[in-house]
C-alpha cells in the first residue's frame, strides 16, 4: 500500500516495502537513574519482520517487550543498534526527517488514549491534522476509516458513551488514518474481555490482510498470538530466546520460556497436586508424564487409540483440543503405564510422524488416578 498522507506542502515519500519491514539489528538500551543499578532492556537485539506479517512478541514481564515496540518508531532510542523501517535506517534521521517518517507507522495501545473532549470522528481526523492533511481531504477519509472498524453510526458520538471495543476501534481508525504501512499494537486486547478481544483480532488481521499492513504486536497472551499472528518472538530478559512461525512454536516449542508460555494456553499445565512429586527418575509403582503437541491429521486421529494398541496405559491428566492455522491442534499431558522399551519405541514412532514429546519425569500411578 503506498503511502498518500502530506505533510503541508510536501508529501511524505512513500516507501517502498522491502522483503523485511522491520530490520533490528544489535539494539541495546540500558535505564537506570544516578545512584541506581543498571537495567538492561534490549541486550542485543537482531530482528527481521517480513513485509505484510502479523509478528507477536510476547515474553514476561520486564522482559524487553515495551522497549522494543517503542524503539521501532524511535519513542524509545536505543543505546546502540540500528532500526531500519521500510527500508529506511530511522536512527540515522535528524528529528524532522524522523517526524516526517513516523507517520509510515500507526500504533495503537492498550488504554486507547482517546480525547474525551472530541467526538469520534474527531479523534480520528486530529491525526490527520496532525499530519498536515488538506481539509477538504479529511473528512471523507474518517468517514471511509470509521466503514472500515464498523462505526460508522457513532461518528458524533464521544469516547463516554462507547464500549472498551469500540473505543479500541476508534484507536485503530486513528493509528490507520495517515494510511502507514506498520502498525505497532501495543498490549491492544489486554483490557478487552474474551469475545471483544477475539473481535479486535479479527478486525487487525482484516486490515493486515485488505491493506497488506505489517503488523507488529507484543502481548503476555498466546490466545492471541494463535489467533492472529504469523510469526512469534519469545523475549526473556531483554534478548530473543526463540522465533518462528506460528505453527513451529506451537508444535515445537524449544526454549523453556516458551514451553511456559504454552503450557497455559494449551491447558497442559502439570496440576501442583502431581507437579510436586514428580521425580527425574522411575520408582515402582511410577508412571511416566509426558506432554504431547500434534497438529493435523495425527491431532484429529486416535492417539490414545494407538497407545492402547501397543500395549501401552494412558492417562489423560491435562489438555484440549483448540484450532491453529485452520488445522486441529492437540496438546496433552499423558501418564504413560508400560514397559520403558514399548515406551520409548512409541515416542519414537510419534515423532517420527511430527508430534512433540517433552518428557516431564515419573509420578506414582496412585497419584494420578487420585486426581
Amino acid at each position: 500500500m503506498a503511502i498518500a498522507s502530506a505533510v503541508a506542502g510536501s508529501p511524505v515519500p512513500a516507501l517502498t516495502p522491502p522483503a523485511d519491514m522491520i530490520r533490528l539489528e544489535g539494539l541495546r538500551k540500558i535505564f537506570g537513574a544516578k545512584g541506581k543499578p543498571q537495567v538492561t532492556a534490549l541486550d542485543g537485539i537482531d530482528l527481521a519482520v517480513p513485509a505484510g506479517s502479523i509478528t507477536a512478541i510476547i515474553g514476561p514481564s520486564g522482559a524487553g517487550k515495551s522497549s522494543l515496540l517503542r524503539a521501532v518508531n524511535l519513542l524509545e532510542r536505543p543505546d546502540a543498534g540500528t532500526v531500519t523501517v521500510g527500508g529506511t535506517d530511522l536512527t540515522a534521521l535528524d528529528e524532522a526527517s524522523l517526524r516526517r517518517a513516523r507517520q509510515s507507522i500507526g500504533m495503537i495501545f492498550q488504554h486507547f488514549n482517546l480525547l474525551a473532549n472530541r467526538t469520534v470522528s474527531g479523534n480520528v481526523a486530529l491525526a490527520l491534522e496532525l499530519a498536515g492533511w488538506q481539509k477538504a481531504r479529511i473528512a471523507p477519509r474518517v468517514t471511509e476509516l470509521l466503514a472500515l472498524v464498523g462505526l460508522s453510526d457513532k461518528a458524533d458520538q464521544y469516547p463516554a458513551a462507547l464500549s472498551g471495543g469500540q473505543k479500541q476501534r476508534v484507536g485503530i481508525a486513528r493509528a490507520l488514518a495517515p494510511q502507514p504501512q506498520l502498525l505497532l499494537c501495543d498490549e491492544a486486547t489486554s483490557a478487552l474481555d474474551p469475545e471483544t478481544t477475539r473481535q479486535i483480532l479479527a478486525l487487525i488481521r482484516q486490515i493486515n490482510q485488505q491493506l497488506g499492513l505489517t503488523v507488529l504486536l507484543i502481548t503476555h497472551e498466546m490466545s492471541v498470538v494463535r489467533e492472529v499472528a504469523d510469526h512469534v518472538v519469545v523475549l526473556e530478559a531483554g534478548r530473543i530466546v526463540e522465533q518462528g512461525d506460528v505453527t513451529r512454536i506451537f508444535t515445537h516449542p524449544h526454549h523453556p520460556t516458551t514451553r511456559h508460555f504454552l503450557s497455559g494456553e494449551t491447558g497442559t499445565q502439570l496440576p501442583e497436586r502431581l507437579a510436586v512429586h514428580v521425580s527425574p527418575v522411575a520408582r515402582a509403582g511410577d508412571v511416566r508424564l509426558v506432554r504431547l503437541h500434534a497438529l493435523g491429521a495425527i491431532a484429529a486421529g486416535p492417539i490414545l487409540g494407538r497407545l492402547a494398541e501397543a500395549g501401552i496405559g494412558a492417562g489423560l491428566v491435562a489438555g484440549r483440543v483448540q484450532p491453529l492455522k485452520g488445522q486441529p491442534f492437540t496438546a496433552l499431558v499423558l501418564a504413560l503405564d508400560g514397559s520403558e522399551n514399548t515406551i520409548n519405541n512409541m515416542v519414537t514412532r510419534l515423532r517420527a510422524d511430527g508430534c512433540d514429546i517433552e518428557e516431564l519425569g515419573y509420578v506414582a500411578a496412585d497419584a494420578v488416578a487420585a486426581g
